[in-house]
This record gives C-alpha cells, sequence and structure tokens, in this order.
C-alpha cells in the first residue's frame, strides 16, 4: 500500500513538473527550428541564435533592460536598506503602520501602479513647462528646457520605486532578528553611527540586503506593465520590444531570447543552490574544506591593511560604470533623432542601419501590439513619437480628434512615386496628414486537406458542417465586417440592426459549436500545423504560413465572392512631434522604390510606390535566382477588379464604436 501511495505521488508530482514545463521545453526546442515555425519543425539549426545577435532591436532593448535593472536595483537597494533601519527605529505600531503601508505597492495591480506613474510624470511636466516658461521670461542668466518628455530617467524612476519594497521587506526581518543593543554598545565604545553600522549592523542584516536586491533586480528584468508607461519613446526594455514583435507572429527568435533567460535563470539557481548545500554539509560534517589557493588569496586580500585598496577596486569600478554611461548617454543624445513607432516584423531591420549611415540621425525605432493599444498610449500622454504608423481607420480618429501634425510634402519628394490609387483616400481625403507604407487585404485560409470544396463565401465560417474548425479573428471590427459582409450590408456601416444582425450570425454560429476559438497570433501555429480547418487572416501573413507548413497540410487563401476589407497603414508624424526635420526625412526615405521592394520583400505586404510594386517581380528573381509565381504576387497585389469588391474601413461614430466594443463582449468565444 505504501509502495502504491509512494508512486502515486511522484505520478501526481511528475504531472506537475510536465505541466510546468513543457511549455518552456517546447520553447526551447522550436528556439533551433531551421524553419520560423512555432508549430513544425524543419530540422536542427542555430540559425535563429546568429539572427538575435544581429537584431539591433532586440539588442538595444537588452541593453536598456539591464542598465535599468541594474541602476534601479543599486538604488533601491541602497534606499530601501535604509528606509527598512528607518522603519526599525520607530515604535512598533507606527513600524508595523508604515510596513502595510509599504505592501501596498505589491499588492497593487501593476497596471494601476503603471498608469498612475504615467499620469504624474505627464502632470509634472506640464507643471514644469508652465513654470520654465515663466523663469525664462524673467531672467536671461540660466534657460531652463521648458519641455520634458517620458524616457529612459523616467523608466528608471518608475523602477527604483516598485522595488523600494521589496528591499524593504527583506531587510526588515532580518532587523528584527538583530539585538538593538549591538549598535548602542559598539557606538558607547567609541565607533560612529556609520561605524557601527559598517561593522555590527551591516554583517547581521547582509542576507536580507542580498535577497531584496535579487528580487528586485528580478523584478525589474521582467517588468512590461510598468515600463509600458513609463518608457517614453526613446526607451524599449526587451519585454516591450518582445511584445511588439508578437503583432504579427511569435518567431523563433523570441523562442531563442527566453531560451537564454531562461537558462541563465536556471544557471544562477543552480549555483545558488550549490553553494547552499555545500554550506549546510560543512556545519553537519563540522569540517572544514582545506583552505585553497583561492580561498588564501581571498582571506589575505580582506584583511585590514587592505582596506583601502577594496575600497579603490570598488571606486574605480564605479566611476568607469557612471562614466561608460554618460559617454554613452551623451552620444545617444548628441545625436538628431527620430523617434518612431511602428508594428513588429513590420520593417527590414537594414533599412535602419541604412537611414543612420546616410543622415546620422539615429532611429529610436518601438512596435506596438495594436491600433487600439497605440491609441490609448498616445491619449494617456506616455509616449512622444515623431513618426507612427497606424491603420486607415485609426488614421481617421487621429485625425478627427486633432492629434497628427500637418506634413510638408515639399520635404517628401518620393511622395511623388506613391500611386495616385492610394492618395486621397477616406481617411485622409485632403492628403495633407499621410504617406502610405503598405496596403493589403483579408481573407479567409482554409486546408484543402480538411475542407472537401473550394471556398467563395464568408459563409463557410458559420458553417455546422465545420464545427470546432473554424479559428474567429479576435478583432471586432474584422469578426463583425465579415458577418455584415455575408450579409450584404456595408463594413462602414452605422445601422444598429444591421450590425446587431451580424452579431447574431456569429452567436449563434458559436452557440453551435462552430468557432474553435478567438486568434491573432495563434493563427500561425494552429493552421501550419493543422489543428484548424477555416481561419481568417491577412494575405501577407498567408503566404509567410505557406512556408512553414507541415506535411499533409495544404492552404489556400481567397477573397471571398461577398468582398472583403482592404487596407492601408500609413506613416503620420504626432501633433507637435519634437523631431519634425527629422520625422520628414524618415519618411521620405522609407517612401523610396528601394525601401518599398526591402520592405516588400521581407513582410510579403504590398508597397504603395508604384515603381516597387512594378519591379517586385524582377527584384525577387534577382535575388531568389527563381521566377516570382504570378499567383503569390496576386494574393500579394490583388487586381484592380478584386479591389473594387473590397472596402477600406472608415472611422465610425464614438457610438458605433461602443456598440461593437459592447456586443464583442458578449460573444463570449475564448
Amino acid at each position: 500500500m505504501k509502495k502504491q501511495n509512494l508512486a502515486g505521488r511522484r505520478l501526481l508530482i511528475g504531472l506537475m513538473f510536465l505541466f510546468l514545463y513543457a511549455p518552456i521545453i517546447l520553447l526551447i526546442i522550436f528556439s533551433f527550428n531551421a524553419g520560423d515555425s512555432g508549430a513544425v519543425w524543419k530540422g536542427f539549426s542555430l540559425h535563429w541564435y546568429g539572427r538575435l545577435f544581429r537584431n539591433r532591436l532586440i539588442m538595444e532593448s537588452v541593453y536598456t533592460t539591464l542598465l535599468v535593472s541594474l541602476l534601479a536595483t543599486a538604488i533601491a537597494t541602497v534606499a530601501g536598506t535604509f528606509a527598512a533601519i528607518g522603519l526599525y527605529s520607530l515604535g512598533r505600531r507606527r513600524r508595523e503602520a508604515l510596513l502595510t503601508v509599504n505592501n501596498i505597492p505589491m499588492m497593487n495591480a501593476d497596471i494601476v501602479t503603471g498608469v498612475s506613474l504615467c499620469l504624474f510624470f505627464v502632470a509634472f511636466f506640464q507643471g514644469w513647462g508652465i513654470f520654465a516658461r515663466w523663469f525664462n521670461s524673467i531672467q536671461s542668466a540660466v534657460e531652463l528646457p521648458e519641455r520634458l518628455v517620458l524616457g529612459f530617467t523616467t523608466l528608471l524612476l518608475a523602477h527604483v520605486a516598485f522595488n523600494i519594497p521589496y528591499v524593504i521587506l527583506n531587510v526588515a526581518p532580518k532587523l528584527r532578528q538583530m539585538d538593538r543593543n549591538l549598535m548602542d554598545a559598539a557606538q558607547d565604545l567609541g565607533c560612529t553611527w556609520m561605524q557601527a553600522f559598517w561593522k555590527v549592523m551591516l554583517p547581521e542584516i547582509k542576507p536580507g540586503i542580498v535577497s531584496g536586491a535579487l528580487i528586485a533586480f528580478t523584478m525589474s528584468i521582467d517588468d512590461f506593465i510598468i515600463s509600458y508607461f513609463t518608457a517614453g519613446s526613446a526607451s524599449s526594455t526587451l519585454a516591450m520590444t518582445i511584445y511588439g514583435m508578437t503583432k504579427k507572429r511569435v518567431t523563433p527568435e523570441i523562442n531563442a531570447i527566453s531560451t537564454l533567460l531562461f537558462l541563465s535563470v536556471l544557471v544562477l539557481l543552480v549555483l545558488s543552490n550549490l553553494k547552499e548545500v555545500r554550506s549546510e554539509a560543512r556545519e553537519r560534517l563540522g569540517t572544514a574544506r582545506k583552505s585553497s589557493a583561492l580561498d588564501r588569496a581571498r582571506q589575505k586580500f580582506a584583511e585590514p591593511r587592505f582596506l583601502w585598496v577594496r575600497r579603490g577596486l570598488a571606486g574605480v569600478l564605479v566611476c568607469a560604470f557612471v562614466v561608460s554611461v554618460s559617454l554613452l548617454s551623451y552620444a545617444t543624445s548628441s545625436r538628431p533623432v527620430v523617434n518612431v513607432c511602428s508594428w513588429g516584423e513590420y520593417i527590414d531591420t537594414s533599412l535602419i542601419d541604412e537611414f543612420e549611415e546616410k543622415t546620422g540621425v539615429r532611429v529610436n525605432y518601438q512596435t506596438a501590439e495594436s491600433n487600439e493599444a497605440l491609441y490609448s498610449l498616445l491619449k494617456s500622454g506616455g509616449a512622444d513619437y515623431d513618426v507612427i504608423v497606424p491603420s486607415d481607420y485609426m488614421i481617421g480618429r487621429l485625425i478627427a480628434e486633432d492629434m497628427l501634425e500637418p506634413l510638408d510634402y515639399s520635404q517628401i519628394s518620393n511622395f511623388s512615386l506613391i500611386d495616385d490609387r492610394f492618395k486621397n483616400l477616406s481617411y485622409d481625403p485632403d492628403n495633407r496628414y499621410t504617406v502610405p507604407y503598405t496596403w493589403g487585404t483579408l481573407g479567409i485560409i482554409y486546408n484543402t486537406a480538411m475542407v472537401e470544396e473550394e471556398i467563395t463565401s464568408w459563409g463557410a465560417l458559420y458553417d455546422d458542417k465545420y464545427a470546432g474548425k473554424v479559428l474567429l479573428i479576435n478583432n471586432s471590427r474584422d469578426a463583425i465586417g465579415e458577418a455584415l459582409l455575408y450579409l450584404g450590408y456595408s463594413v462602414n456601416t452605422t445601422d444598429e440592426e444591421e450590425i446587431r444582425e451580424a452579431f447574431a450570425l456569429l452567436a449563434n454560429a458559436n452557440r453551435r459549436g462552430v468557432f474553435q476559438g478567438r486568434v491573432m497570433d495563434e493563427v500561425f501555429q494552429k493552421m501550419e500545423g493543422g489543428n484548424a480547418a477555416i481561419a481568417t487572416y491577412y494575405a501577407g501573413d498567408y503566404l509567410s504560413m505557406t512556408d512553414n507548413q507541415a506535411d499533409g497540410v495544404d492552404l489556400a487563401f481567397v477573397i471571398p465572392e461577398e468582398g472583403s476589407n482592404w487596407f492601408v497603414d500609413a506613416m503620420c508624424m504626432l501633433k507637435d512631434a519634437p523631431h519634425q526635420r527629422e520625422a520628414h526625412m524618415w519618411i521620405n526615405f522609407i517612401a523610396s522604390t528601394q525601401a518599398n521592394l526591402a520592405n516588400m520583400d521581407y513582410i510579403w505586404y504590398a508597397s504603395p510606390n508604384r515603381d516597387a510594386l512594378e519591379q517586385y517581380p524582377a527584384y525577387y528573381e534577382e535575388l531568389y535566382g527563381e521566377e516570382l509565381d504570378p499567383e503569390v504576387y496576386e494574393i500579394i497585389a490583388p487586381p484592380p477588379e478584386t479591389l473594387e469588391r473590397c472596402e477600406a474601413y472608415e472611422n465610425l461614430p464614438p457610438e458605433t464604436l461602443n456598440l461593437y466594443k459592447t456586443l464583442w463582449t458578449q460573444l463570449g468565444v475564448e
């Protein structure tokens, strides 16, 4: 019986660890995948690790993350330690009350902390601007900067703020365990308070300080939400970069960096545990390990006569760190910059290097995960980008709310290369604010191995014979728009009855179990692996799927006979952008034919540049040594007769947008 119970417990523990670590093991395995799929194994390769270290966006975010984490940990550890000592000196009631207050930030939701810090910084900057303008007007000896923005400093301050409570929490128990009389005795014997602190208190509370510093570093390096609201446009942490990259798909580059982070943490834990195990073993045996040469050197170096040597070395290291950070900051701040926000995996990053080399202008390139997330960040005042790349319907909204700056097209000579059919569109009818970046279509992707007949209508999404095999796109505008088209209505209708009828179509299909679930990036793995039969997604992404589909999977793409959405993403300049000259230079560069050819090949979305669109088949043949399949080219850039059946999204009235939001919440598809 005992053996059976033991076997059962072992099985339960095994299942628990399998549940916890199976996803991580899968991530590690696919970081070595020769293909770019997260579901289909194409062979072993280190290709993605090489690409990882060549990816400047990831490498810059790694540097920012490490720098912020180290600085925040150091500052928070010092501040938190002395704060804990101050609390320790108070009476019990006051100390307990303040410790309870200290625990609130740790228990608080990160979103609350992030938004509150963002609002605080924005309010402070507004007040500072008023004060600086008044101060500069009454004197000329000293000129204060009138505009402060979110950036590295606010990011660092935010990390320090949320790390301090963790340090206090770890140091406080060690202070309670320490005999208070020791400090008094040391001072009675002639020590100053600081001497008593270094020689008496610090050795006693050192484990708590180390523990607090480790937790602070871990929390800092792992943070996303607070960083997202306080980083501004010039700084991006690794978590922010990875999250933005998943807008298009989760690439093995993300698997690779995640694997390296996991292994780094694992090594640190193993080393820490081994040290603790060895220490406990020595204590149990009551014997000391024979001193090695390294141990003897350490003991000798710890002698009092080497005190100034130790302090000198520490000072040199600190000064070197400060100087290197200062020089790097000066080198970056002294160069002209342009702050750009676009989507993840939405640019050939070699273009950034080329632009910087040609112009001397540094590009701070950040990514957003959706139009709505970008809008929320802009409205909160949490970003001061120069150039953004929203979609058509969001551009209309930004223009209506006076959030965009009119462009000076005399500085954008390449605008003449943009095809006339992408000018004067409904979202920018007078062509004052935008230069098109890419365009494409939404359609149905289906697995011909699981679907017997050729799909031609949106009605396939709601057909019972595909129950449990249909993926609903996790975007209310697209999902409800597809239903509207199937019913013969416009995707831009504001008629509540028509919208509710479309919603009823979705809701009925959901009740009948037609939808397998709502997906965005997950659509790649599910369709490539043959785990679903039908999905709706974008033409450029379909072409990426065909390169990674598993054996037995044969994907096809169609724009339904009822029509679809065709979209345009365009470059815009935000209202009162701080670097307008550089913004115009960037927009003009990206609008060039060569930049459009490179981007078109990288992301599989069509170019609005007339020459690039015409030249791409020849460019592809020259680059890869083979002809571009005409059917592939037609999917990338559908002919005019296909586009005539499609509609572009327009900015809907607030009441219609609220109706969409309400209905989408009610749908309940997971």
